[in-house]
């Protein structure tokens, strides 16, 4: 019975501790998990209404055969949007202009952000805006290819970067599609007011490939993988796109993306929005034929960055010795006492190391870190006074002298 109550109570124990270890984690990983968790439900979400679409865009043609959509492409579009980015609250517009024809598209687009006061590139109250040109050509009904620049403003901080790609129409409500950009400029530090704390941010180079399925009653879904710094640091994500043509010229949808992995002391990148379009123009097309226009041309930098903390250094002050002089007897040979001198080095840069013009290291006894005592145990100074230098040195070869006068 005895033996029986003591496994009872280490078992108890045993499970009191795993119940400390489990919440300390949880304490720890709170912040973490709620990120997380953020874009783990917006990946579920967009992955949900791809497969959706998928459905309805297979089912399409035949519930719509002979009543095929002709949605406006533009030239002038306008998306309003509103959602969170890297971990801020954010809305923002987005403005582009797609001239199409036979020979060469030209692609025109800027965006503009506000973003609330939250961590990443909204640690403070701060505006994100951009702007690229793209030129495409479109194979009609089977291809489209493309290449582009564009720049990104974050905290008063400019990227770019140029890019090119292209699509494959591989059945009536199907695209394939892939691009790589490559990021220019150097690398920049982004000073986080208030704080201790600094971002160097750059602009990567990326690699994106994907699916666009866009069914003939007007509902459209992209869906990607890509790879940013590929080669380096390899961080994968995923982005998506899923929208619906409530009338030729007016879109809803919801959009997002989010990395997959990351770095040691690196800010995840990720995004979620709600948006409104609204195009106007002659430009008309079916839903495919539109896709195969204007997907993927407008692309703007993709920006890592990775967080750093200010260490901040004190110069060393001047070496100094106290007292700087002082005066000592040497009477033990006649039958008296040595007296002692106390020295306390300060400044420069610890540890220090003693010596003294006369005597060696009998007459000097270092006491501390920062004193050492003189005293004429060798009787130098029997006979005769004299004077003794003292010199205390520091790490980096510093010195100071001090002089005691013996009599």
């Amino acid at each position: 019975m005895k033996k029986g109550g003591k496994k009872e109570k280490k078992m108890k124990l045993k499970n009191i501790y795993i119940k400390k270890c489990f919440k300390s984690f949880l304490k720890e990983d709170a912040k973490m998990n709620t990120i997380l968790s953020i874009h783990r439900n917006v990946m579920i979400t967009l992955l949900f209404f791809c497969l959706t679409i998928a459905h309805f865009a297979m089912a399409a043609p035949a519930f719509s055969e002979g009543r095929e959509r002709a949605l406006v492409s533009g030239p002038l579009s306008f998306t309003i949007r509103g959602g969170g980015q890297g971990d801020s609250a954010t809305v923002g517009l987005d403005a582009r202009m797609d001239y199409l024809n036979s020979i060469l598209n030209i692609h025109i687009f800027g965006t503009y952000d506000l973003l609330d006061a939250g961590k990443g590139i909204g640690e403070i109250d701060n505006q994100r805006y951009g702007a690229g040109l793209a030129l495409s050509h479109t194979f009609p009904g089977m291809a489209n290819i493309f290449a582009g620049t564009a720049f990104i403003n974050e905290m008063s901080e400019y990227f770019g970067h140029a890019y090119l790609g292209g699509k494959i129409k591989v059945t009536d409500f199907a695209l394939i599609s892939g691009s790589y950009g490559f990021g220019f400029g150097h690398e920049k530090e982004i000073v986080i007011n208030g704080t201790s704390r600094y971002l160097l941010a750059e602009s990567a180079d990326w690699a994106k490939l994907g699916v666009v399925l866009a069914a003939q009653n007007g509902l459209k879904a992209n869906l990607y993988y890509y790879l940013t710094d590929p080669g380096d640091k390899n961080i994968s994500g995923i982005e998506g796109e899923v929208s619906y043509a409530v009338t030729d010229s007016v879109t809803i949808g919801i959009n997002g993306s989010s990395d997959l992995t990351t770095k040691t002391d690196m800010e995840k990148n990720w995004k979620s929005y709600l948006f409104l379009t609204y195009a106007f123009g002659q430009q008309k097309g079916s839903p495919i034929d539109v896709a195969l226009d204007k997907n993927n041309p407008t692309v703007y930098p993709m920006v890592i960055r990775t967080n750093k903390t200010k260490t901040t250094t004190t110069a060393a002050s001047t070496l100094t010795i106290s007292p700087a002089s002082a005066s000592a007897t040497s009477t033990l040979c006649f039958g008296g006492s040595n007296s002692t001198v106390t020295f306390t080095a300060s400044g420069g840069t610890q540890p220090y190391s003693w010596s003294t013009s006369s005597g060696g290291s009998t007459n000097l006894t270092v006491i501390n870190a920062t004193q050492a005592q003189w005293q004429d145990n060798a009787n130098n100074f029997c006979d005769s006074s004299g004077t003794v230098t003292v010199t205390v040195t520091d790490s980096t070869v510093a010195s100071a002298t001090a002089v005691i006068t013996v009599n």
